[in-house]
């Protein structure tokens, strides 16, 4: 009769939300009003007693609503941990006091609501399902592009004294603006611009061409009424424009030379092949992750998983935290922020449905991560970030992080499990 009593408690108001009727006896109740009684009085100071002398009573009538929370707060907290225990119930976060009945002389009844994480029950079978990954194939213009972006990044900029300015040149210029409504100068500026560039504005740029180091000119730009700047919008501004420096940019020659100043190779053709590998090696981690990736959804499909919303929205703010920096979150329009919100929410679950499946299957398959392995994965990224081990392990230990990084190796190494398994060689 007891267990039923218990378990009559206990409400399901969803796959994941439960709510528990509980209660905490008046002699506990009472004797927590006592202690907590007893700090007001020895500390409230009220005019005409000393300082832990003031009446019972009127402590009691003046704190009352404050010795009450305090009450709560300090038996509430331990109550509710241990029926959750008793229960063998963990929530996914803290949970939500709805209802208190306070009553010194009956004793505090309320009611709280949470959300657990859902049972997870993998089919037998569920590794027969496997995939076929199709081969990989890199083009030569993959190979070329690459080599390309190389050679961009070896550019060297070098200044330029006998002739003017032409499309594609870096032109350092002192630049002032004068609007002509209100007849006022602006600051004086010193900027880089590319010449020719689409960004900047079309007068700037048929401003600056043939223009050598020490000449201006000057130019004029009505700006529209809806202007992007403000500062800027429906106005006249006269600009003067000085050119100080022309760099004009020198791109090396794709030659064995230029290889070897790249990686330690022979030449050209050397470099090639070895980036035509290291993209090979980059599509196929990219497919197998796809792959598992697929493997998860379907699986996820068969087991029906329920996440807690509040974990859902959570993960999904942090998706569009992510996804978006400050600025550009404020730029979003109205309009658009549905989409945002609806794509953010689906690869929430995703997420954390995939995250579930994982852990159940290191659970069922037994992968764990040892000390060793946790050792031996700290002492790595030690050596990575050239930081003392006994440092990072001390600043892991501080902020509690251990457990987050055995998690993650735990994942990784269930990746792995699952890349064996499922993936068809």
């Amino acid at each position: 009769m007891e267990q039923n009593a218990n378990q009559d408690r206990l409400k399901i108001l969803g796959p994941t939300v439960r709510a528990m009727d509980l209660e905490i006896p008046a002699e506990k109740v009472k004797e927590e009003y006592e202690k907590v009684l007893k700090k007001y009085i020895s500390r409230v100071k009220l005019p005409g007693f000393r300082q832990g002398h003031a009446p019972r009573e009127m402590v009691e009538k003046m704190f009352q609503g404050e010795i009450r929370e305090d009450i709560l707060d300090n038996l509430i907290p331990d109550n509710l941990r241990q029926e959750l225990e008793a229960f063998n119930l963990y929530p996914v976060s803290v949970p939500r006091v709805k209802s208190i009945d306070f009553d010194l002389e009956k004793g505090v009844k309320y009611q709280v609501e949470f959300e657990i994480w859902p049972e997870i029950k993998l089919p037998e079978d569920y590794l027969t399902e496997q995939v076929m990954l199709e081969e990989v194939k890199i083009e030569d213009s993959e190979v070329e592009t690459i080599l390309k972006n190389l050679q961009e990044n070896a550019a060297e900029y070098l200044p330029v004294t006998d002739r003017g300015v032409i499309e594609g040149d870096y032109v350092v210029i002192e630049i002032q603006g004068k609007d002509l409504g209100e007849k006022k100068f602006m600051p004086v500026e010193k900027v880089v611009v590319l010449a020719g560039q689409p960004e900047n504005e079309p007068q700037l740029n048929e401003a600056l061409l043939g223009l050598k180091p020490g000449e201006e000119k000057t130019f004029t730009v009505s700006y529209p009424e809806d202007h992007k700047q403000k500062k800027f919008a429906g106005k006249q501004v006269e600009y003067r424009v000085k050119v100080l420096e022309i760099k004009e940019k020198k791109l090396p020659e794709l030659d064995d030379e230029f290889a070897k100043t790249v990686e330690e190779v022979d030449g050209l053709e050397t470099l090639k092949e070895r980036i035509r590998q290291d993209l090979i090696k980059h599509r196929e981690a990219e497919r197998r992750s796809k792959a598992v990736d697929g493997f998860l959804s379907k699986l996820a499909e068969k087991v029906n998983l329920a996440i807690p919303e509040s974990l859902v929205k959570e993960e999904a703010e942090a998706i569009i935290t992510r996804q978006f920096r400050e600025d550009e979150l404020k730029k979003i329009p109205q309009e658009v922020w549905p989409q945002v919100a609806s794509e953010a929410r689906n690869q929430a679950e995703k997420n954390l449905k995939h995250h579930l499946l994982m852990r159940e299957i290191a659970r069922k398959e037994g992968i764990a991560i040892s000390d060793n392995e946790l050792e031996e994965e700290i002492k790595k990224m030690a050596e990575e970030r050239n930081i003392p081990l006994d440092k990072l392990k001390e600043a892991l230990a501080r902020e509690e992080r251990l457990e987050d990084w055995r998690l993650s190796l735990l994942l990784r190494k269930t990746v792995d499990f699952l890349e064996d398994k499922v993936i068809i060689k």
